[in-house]
This record gives structure tokens, C-alpha cells and sequence, in this order.
């Protein structure tokens, strides 16, 4: 082997040494950085009108803010188990009467069944949470909707919001295909 061999060889081992050495000296660097930033540099802006701590029924009792209303659906004896599904089928949404006479769909109040149990009959239940502001008010109403066809399958009788904080309140209706 002459020594121009000899040298490029030696030459590629010291370029793949030096490859490895700015690699592990950048990663050091990086790390180093990345360690000394503090909570208060990744600090979120504060957010206007949200409550940080979440709604649940132990707390709107706990503190008597608010109240719940439940729809309890009873399925009928001649319900289409089969061709309609309690939760992919059917869609309810809650709607109040205005000054005018007539009902208006109330956002947000709507969505699909939250459970379903066996007692006497089936009955479907959505449980539907409100602040103060809406205590005591209506006339509000149920309905509930084929979600494929947007055929109306039922309206429950018009019902007035719980009066108290932290009161449950249930609306039963049938359901009948």
C-alpha cells in the first residue's frame, strides 16, 4: 500500500469521525436549550369567559349553580329494534316558544341518547345541563326526530325549566315507531 492509499483511507475514517463529533456536540446544544426554557416561556394566553373547571353534576350541587333536565324516552312495546337504533337512528333537540308563538330550536340543547336501561320498558335518557340565567323559563319542549328522514316521531307536552339551583328535573315521553 503506498501512502496516498494509506492517507484516504485514514481520511475517510476521520471525516465520519468528525460527522459524528458536530452531530453529538449539536444534540448536546439542542438539549441544553431545550432544558433551560421555564414554564413561563411556553405560557398560554389567558382565555377570556371560560371556566377552567369543568361542569359536573357533583359540582352544580356542590355550589348550586345550575340545573339539569333529563328526557326520558320510553320506547314503545312495538319499538323496530331492528330498522331503528336507539342512538344512530334518532336525533331529539329541545325548542322554546317565543313571543310570537312560535317554537324555536334552542342551539346546542340537541344530539342523540346518552343511555339507555330496562326497567319496566325500555327508556332512552339525554340529560341537558343550564346555567342560572334559565332557571325557571319556558315553555320548552322535546321532539324527537327519525335522523334519516327527518320524520318528527314524537313531542312531549310543554314543560317550564327547574325554578332552583341544582334541582333535576324529568320529562317522560313515549316513543312509538
Amino acid at each position: 500500500m503506498n501512502m496516498k492509499q494509506k492517507f484516504v483511507g485514514n481520511g475517510r475514517i476521520g471525516i465520519y469521525y468528525l460527522m459524528a463529533l458536530f452531530s453529538f456536540a449539536a444534540f448536546v446544544l439542542l438539549l441544553l436549550g431545550a432544558t433551560s426554557a421555564t414554564a413561563e416561556d411556553y405560557e398560554l394566553p389567558p382565555r377570556e369567559d371560560v371556566s377552567t373547571t369543568p361542569v359536573t353534576v357533583e359540582a352544580v350541587q356542590a355550589t348550586g349553580e345550575g340545573a339539569r333536565v333529563h328526557l326520558q324516552a320510553h320506547f314503545s312495546q312495538n319499538w323496530p329494534w331492528e330498522a331503528m337504533h336507539w342512538q344512530e337512528d334518532l336525533w331529539l333537540k329541545v325548542q322554546w316558544l317565543d313571543n310570537e308563538g312560535n317554537w324555536q330550536d334552542v342551539d346546542g340543547w340537541e344530539g342523540s341518547l346518552d343511555a339507555i336501561q330496562q326497567a319496566e320498558d325500555w327508556m332512552g335518557m339525554k340529560e341537558l345541563w343550564l346555567a342560572d340565567t334559565y332557571l325557571g323559563t319556558g315553555p320548552y319542549r322535546w321532539q324527537v326526530y327519525d335522523r334519516h328522514d327527518d320524520h318528527l316521531l314524537t313531542t312531549s307536552d310543554e314543560f317550564y325549566l327547574p325554578s332552583k339551583s341544582g334541582e333535576l328535573m324529568a320529562v317522560d315521553m313515549m316513543l312509538q315507531p
